[in-house]
């Protein structure tokens, strides 16, 4: 069996969904036979999104900083309930030596599974995530579009991200979230932002989504098993 590392606290409850997904997708009889995680819920990384819109600090430092505890703590791999935080993978890899299993990559992989024939996919993350082509780059490569997304209608998902569940006000934003989804038109929608899940359950259409953060735990309790 081997270890996974958590870079976590980018948010604290995305980090707790994440884990818990991880728990629920292990087939364990007992407490002995769950995946050794290790969690570094380091919350004063810097924001991911502030920094590449230009308005905040590189969390870079940081991330690696994490990284290297976890490496030296014993984890096989790492993975970060932060969509927009994979924007750095590459650079936290070869500055850490360390393994990220990719959270948008496993989430497309899945996508395409799922819905073979979706060719317009909604990506419902941060305006960070968005700059950055987290996902748009590995959509492009696949011959997928990646739906555009009118202003209003980005700052929307950014009130439910920070105003919501960052806050701890996730209810509240229920009916903001559900009014913008239905705004948006796509063959398949992706959950690309680790706060998204906490409001899937609340959906009042049936959309095609996918969860990352699941698809994420999914990868990752089968790497974690696979020796």
């Amino acid at each position: 069996m081997k270890t996974l590392g958590i870079i976590g606290g980018m948010g604290p409850l995305a980090t707790i969904d994440l884990y818990q997904k991880i728990i629920s997708l292990t087939p364990a009889k007992c407490d002995q036979e769950h995946i050794h995680v290790i969690i570094d819920s380091y919350a004063q990384i810097e924001d991911r999104t502030k920094f590449i819109m230009g308005c905040g600090n590189s969390p870079l430092d940081k991330l690696v900083e994490s990284a290297k505890r976890l490496k030296n703590a014993g984890a096989d791999a790492l993975i970060m309930p932060c969509n927009t935080a994979h924007f750095f993978a590459d650079e936290i890899e070869k500055m850490a030596g360390v393994t990220i299993l990719h959270i948008a990559k496993i989430a497309v992989n899945a996508l395409q599974n799922a819905y073979p024939d979706a060719k317009d996919i909604a990506i419902i993350a941060t305006s960070g995530t968005k700059k950055g082509e987290v996902y748009d780059k590995i959509l492009n490569e696949r011959g997928l579009n990646s739906v555009g997304f009118t202003n209003e209608q980005q700052n929307a998902l950014m009130e439910c991200i920070y105003s919501g569940v960052k806050a701890g006000k996730t209810a509240d934003y229920v009916g903001l979230f559900n009014k913008t989804l239905s705004q948006i038109k796509a063959d398949a929608y992706v959950a690309a932002c680790t706060e998204i899940p906490m409001f899937l359950p609340t959906l009042d259409k049936p959309y095609k989504f996918i969860d990352a953060t699941y698809e994420l735990a999914k990868f990752a309790v089968g790497y974690a098993l696979n020796d």
